[in-house]
C-alpha cells in the first residue's frame, strides 16, 4: 500500500481526515460583506416603517376592549334593575373588576339617560 499518487493515497488521505485544499478556494471580499450588509439595512428600514405604531394600535385595542365590558356592565345593571340605567360613569367603574385603566388619553363619555357610552379615539390619542 503506497502512500504516493493513485487511488490508495487519495483514499488514505480521506481516511486520516487530512484537508482538502482547492486552488478556488478563497475568502469573502469586502464588497460581498458589504452588499450583504446594505440587503440587511434595507430589511430593517422595511420593517421599522411596518411596525413603529404596534404600541399605539396594542393600546387603542385595548382601549376598545375596555370599553366594551363598561358596555357589557351597562346591559347587565340595566337587565337588574328593571330598566334603570347607572347614575354616572364612576358608578359604572365600581360594577367591575378590576377598575378599568385607560391607555389612550380619551376616556369615554356616558350618557345616563339612555345608557350609551361613545369612545372616538384615534392612533395619534395613544402615547
Amino acid at each position: 500500500m503506497t502512500r504516493r499518487g493513485g487511488v490508495k493515497s487519495r483514499l488514505w488521505d480521506q481516511r486520516l481526515g487530512a484537508p482538502r485544499r482547492w486552488a478556488d478556494e478563497r475568502g469573502v471580499t469586502l464588497v460581498e460583506l458589504m452588499v450583504v450588509v446594505a440587503i440587511i439595512a434595507i430589511i430593517a428600514a422595511i420593517a421599522v416603517a411596518l411596525f413603529q405604531d404596534l404600541n399605539r394600535k396594542a393600546r387603542l385595542g385595548a382601549d376598545s376592549g375596555t370599553v366594551a365590558s363598561i358596555r357589557s356592565a351597562v346591559a347587565l345593571y340595566y337587565g337588574k334593575t328593571n330598566g334603570l340605567f347607572p347614575s354616572s360613569l364612576a358608578s359604572i367603574n365600581t360594577l367591575i373588576t378590576p377598575a378599568p385603566v385607560f391607555q389612550c388619553t380619551v376616556t369615554p363619555t356616558y350618557d345616563p339617560t339612555n345608557g350609551k357610552i361613545t369612545f372616538t379615539a384615534t392612533i395619534g390619542d395613544c402615547p
